[in-house]
């Protein structure tokens, strides 16, 4: 029974071998640029670039100056593009717009309503 058991374990380890761990001094001077850049097998690694492939919003009225001037309830085709099908006003996460511009954003959407030239609501 030993014999069929210690048989199994070295047929565990032929497939399983153990992982030795290798320690080395870390020398202070080096650059350590490609270490944290290290990605390992198949990306994963300790240490892994973020993702890249969501680019960052900018607020479309601070960018371009001529865009905030023509903010204004009457101007129905620019706050069209910051409301929803519905009728609802898109939130700063999805836009992009800066708190500041997104306050302005909403009154003017607000004023266009109390109007009439947008919808409060769409069924």
């Amino acid at each position: 029974m030993t014999e069929e058991t210690n048989q199994e374990t070295e047929a565990v380890k032929e497939i399983h071998p153990t992982k030795e761990k290798v320690y080395t001094k870390r020398n202070d001077d080096e650059d350590d640029d490609e270490e944290k850049n290290f990605r390992g097998k198949d990306g994963e690694g300790k240490f892994q670039k973020k993702n890249s492939k969501y680019k960052r919003k900018v607020c479309k009225f601070t960018a371009d100056k001529q865009l905030a001037a023509a903010l204004n309830y009457k101007r129905v085709d620019i706050l069209e593009r910051f409301i929803t099908n519905r009728g609802k006003i898109l939130p700063r996460r999805i836009t992009g717009t800066s708190a500041k511009w997104q306050r302005i954003l909403v009154r003017e959407i607000k004023k266009a309503r109390a109007i009439g030239l947008l919808p409060y609501k769409v069924l």
